[in-house]
């Protein structure tokens, strides 16, 4: 390659990687990173793990009664910036599903806190629905969890449907429940 060719190829070649740059970085700060993500957890499309326990606001609950029901599962600790940022959206979404007919429930769980936290947390951001308790981290386990917060949607056959990573916002839940809410 004669010194001129070279000279435009290396200024092609700069000029392709400056783009390539350019629309990344355009990419990144558009995009809304403060809602969830869909990802592959290996639960999808089998019959949700086996949760059962006392919840901290005391009775006991059981993932198996609640058949026949569309349930969030979502992992969740006080000491989580995500998570505080999600947990209004969640609550108003749990709400809003109160009102409709076969309507999705919203199930918590404790990831990797204590107790004392949690039940501050709860009471600090009006968390209305039941939320298990984890001590050992057995169900976290079981479900593949890694970070909080993580939320699987259950469909009423028993069966995992979808599963998110960050924080949700109640209008992605309610997309997220719509396509099983009412059909049994």
């Amino acid at each position: 390659m004669t010194p001129p060719k070279r000279v435009r190829f290396i200024a092609l070649l700069s000029g392709v990687v400056g783009v390539i740059v350019v629309a990344l970085i355009v990419l990144l700060a558009t995009r809304d990173s403060n809602q969830a993500t869909t990802f592959q957890s290996p639960l999808l499309g089998r019959p949700a793990p086996v949760m059962a326990g006392v919840t901290l606001q005391g009775p006991v609950i059981n993932l198996a009664n609640a058949k026949g029901h569309v349930i969030v599962v979502n992992f969740f600790a006080s000491w989580c910036p995500p998570c505080q940022q999600e947990s209004p959206q969640l609550s108003a979404f749990a709400y809003d599903q109160t009102k409709i007919t076969n309507g999705a429930q919203m199930l918590g769980v404790v990831y990797n806190d204590s107790t004392a936290a949690m039940k501050a947390f709860i009471q600090q951001q009006g968390i209305g629905y039941p939320v298990l308790t984890d001590p050992q981290g057995n169900t976290a386990n079981r479900w593949g969890v890694s970070s909080p917060p993580t939320t699987y949607i259950v469909a009423a056959s028993g069966r995992v449907v979808a599963a998110y990573v960050g924080p949700l916002t109640a209008k992605q839940l309610d997309a997220a429940v719509k396509p099983y809410v009412g059909v049994h």
